[in-house]
Parts: C-alpha cells; structure tokens; sequence
C-alpha cells in the first residue's frame, strides 16, 4: 500500500490576477506491478509495467476568491481598478473538502508504469532510483449532469530509496 499525494493549482491571471485555489488530496494506492529486470548482478536497470487501485481519503482547499457580496467593502471606490481584487476586497479560506457522495468518485483505478535503475550493495541493501506515471482509468467524479467535463488523475512521481533483505540480516546474526 502507498500513502500518495495528488494536488494541483488553478491560478488566474490577466484582471483576476491573486485569485487561485490549491487542492490538497490524499489516496490510499495499492499498485500490482510486473517488473521487466536488466543489467549485471550489482547495478540493474529495470521497468514497472502494472495497474493500481486507490482510494480518495481526504481533501483540502485554500485559496483567495474576491468578496464580491462584502458590503463593507470601501474599495470598490477605485476608479481604475487594474485587478478584480482592487476593486473587491479578497476573501480567503482553507477548508477541508467535504464529499458529497452522490457526485463525488472515492474509488479510482488506473494503469501505471515505471523505469527505474538499483544498485545492491553486499547482497542485503538495494538502493534504487524510479521514475513513475500514473494514468487514471476511472473518472473522479461521478454522472450528475448533462454534458459534464470528465476529470481524471494523471500523476507522475520519482522515488529514491533502499530495500533490506530482512532474510540475509537475520542469517548475519545467527553466525
């Protein structure tokens, strides 16, 4: 299983230049990869080819949209305004995303693939360095209305670490 962050940013720009929202997401990820091995004995290349499940765990929002409807605003007295928010004070917020079960789709699977290189040291450490994509099969949003854009993830990542034969250790101490 993996722990997977999947965020992404809407900025604008232009007259709404400093309105955006960031969207902080969270997945449970079960991945079944084959793994397609090459090289020596000590430095190996190799590529993941597979699928994976997951599930949307929890989401977060933050961001800065103008107050429009704030009627103590005294900025709108600008005469040329050059942005949305010198004309209309900004409206911050950072809030946890509330799902709604009737629109939202939790569970996602996907394909995914993988190139990567190892090195292993001493027959018991494998360091490796991995590249990774992530394609989304399922949509993140159920069917609620007519002519609804699809929203899929598409995610791409890089994972550097060390493997332990925890086998070969225990044969160690038993010397």
């Amino acid at each position: 299983p993996t722990y997977i962050t999947k965020n992404y940013d809407i900025v604008r720009t232009g007259f709404f230049t400093g309105v955006y929202q960031k969207n902080y997401n969270t997945y449970w990820q079960l991945p079944l990869d084959l793994r397609f091995s090459f090289g020596g004995t000590a430095l190996r290349g190799f590529v993941d080819l597979g699928g994976y499940a997951a599930y949307w765990a929890s989401g977060r929002q933050k961001g800065v949209e103008a107050n429009i409807l704030n009627e103590d605003d005294t900025v709108y007295e600008t005469v040329n305004p050059t942005s949305i928010l010198d004309e209309n004070s900004p409206y911050s917020y950072d809030q946890k995303y509330t799902f709604n079960s009737s629109k939202d789709n939790r569970l996602e699977f996907g394909v995914a693939a993988g190139l990567g290189i190892s090195y292993e040291l001493f027959e018991t450490y494998t360091f490796y360095l991995e590249g990774r994509y992530y394609r989304a099969m399922t949509d993140q949003q159920k069917n609620y209305e007519l002519n609804q854009a699809p929203r899929y993830n598409d995610n791409f990542g890089v994972a550097l670490g060390c493997t332990v034969q925890v086998k070969k250790i225990v044969s160690l101490f038993k010397k």
